[in-house]
């Protein structure tokens, strides 16, 4: 398929003239439906996971991943593969400089590049049918990823992640660029101390729609600091989940015995920073509206509706787990699931 078969005019949503063929159908994309838990190697975990969450008819924005082979393939048709071996083998791990400018050239080479059109083409008929009867909608696109040959399938915090993206323009750009964070310094120094071949990594964007959220957080089915498996440990804010994840900002934490649900912590802190939709494209920090700095971000009711959603979970999967969840005009969105990690594991 030539790049002749798209529109790029001005004034019109990039998008196929005609759909893609049957032959290259399916090679580089699966929807979240397709997938399940054990699918890490060809997709990653996160994208895995939202498919099992989905057969446990969770509410699990819509979306699709972008497999792990696509990743190869890009590489592979760019002759990409000996030019960043040749770089990563000059790596000095011991000087921080030297493994961001090296990274930061790898990541320059894989976004620069053309992605290939047949993997383009499905990544743009995907995301057109990702919401009936809206043209462009928001999504998500995000990391997920896993180690070849290998039962690994997180690095928590490793790869980008990107909001509020909008057009198949924009959405094929944030796919390269989330390949291109498999070699964030950070991910290439946690690869080498593991003593990880880099190239056997999987990364495997997933495309989702973007929830909106009012209040977002994470939440633990096991204490991570005591290892108590009794407890449920919820951390809250306003926006977006990045506020939780990030560091930069203190979050509400609620501590809740699972059986029966019954709080056995709330501390509710000054919230003077969120992470919202900006205006430009994207997202952006704010100040936290005044009414809101010192208010719960959770209702009692919604505390309940997680620790009831959490352990049904954990008990599908067998382990604890740590989630990731949002609020979106009342409704609880499921974003994430993986094995939790209580302290000193």
């Amino acid at each position: 398929m030539s790049r002749g078969s798209w529109d790029f005019g001005s004034g019109s949503p990039w998008r196929a003239t005609q759909s893609i063929s049957e032959e290259v159908r399916n090679m580089f994309i699966k929807r979240f439906e397709e997938l399940d838990k054990d699918c890490f190697q060809e997709c990653g975990g996160k994208a895995a996971h939202l498919g099992e969450l989905m057969s446990l008819k969770l509410s699990v924005p819509r979306g699709f991943t972008v497999l792990g082979e696509a990743f190869y393939h890009h590489l592979r048709v760019n002759h990409l593969e000996e030019k960043i071996q040749a770089i990563a083998a000059t790596i000095n791990y011991e000087d921080f400089q030297d493994l961001e400018e090296k990274t930061k050239q790898i990541r320059g080479l894989i976004a620069s590049v053309p992605m290939p059109p047949e993997i383009e083409a499905e990544i743009v008929e995907y995301y057109n049918k990702l919401k009936p009867g809206e043209q462009e909608p928001f999504v998500a696109v995000r990391s997920s990823v896993a180690v070849k040959d290998s039962p690994i399938s997180s690095f928590p915090g490793m790869m980008d992640t990107y909001h509020y993206i909008r057009g198949g323009r924009d959405v094929v750009q944030k796919v390269k660029e989330c390949w291109g964070s498999v070699w964030s310094g950070r991910a290439a120094f946690a690869r080498h101390s593991k003593g990880i071949d880099h190239m056997k990594a999987i990364i495997a964007p997933t495309i989702q729609m973007m929830v909106n959220s009012e209040v977002a957080g994470v939440l633990f089915t096991v204490n991570p600091i005591n290892r108590s498996k009794d407890d449920i440990v919820i951390e809250s804010n306003w926006g977006l989940g990045e506020t939780v994840v990030c560091g930069k900002c203190t979050s509400d934490l609620y501590i809740m015995n699972k059986n029966p649900f019954q709080v056995k912590q709330k501390t509710i802190v000054r919230k003077e920073r969120t992470y919202i939709q900006s205006k430009e494209g994207g997202a952006t920090w704010a100040d936290v509206e005044a009414d809101k700095v010192e208010k719960p971000t959770l209702t009692d009711e919604q505390i309940e509706e997680l620790c009831r959603v959490a352990c049904r979970i954990e008990e599908h999967y067998g382990c604890q787990q740590d989630i990731e969840w949002a609020y979106e005009k009342g409704n609880l969105y499921i974003l994430q699931a993986r094995r939790a990690k209580a302290g000193g594991e």
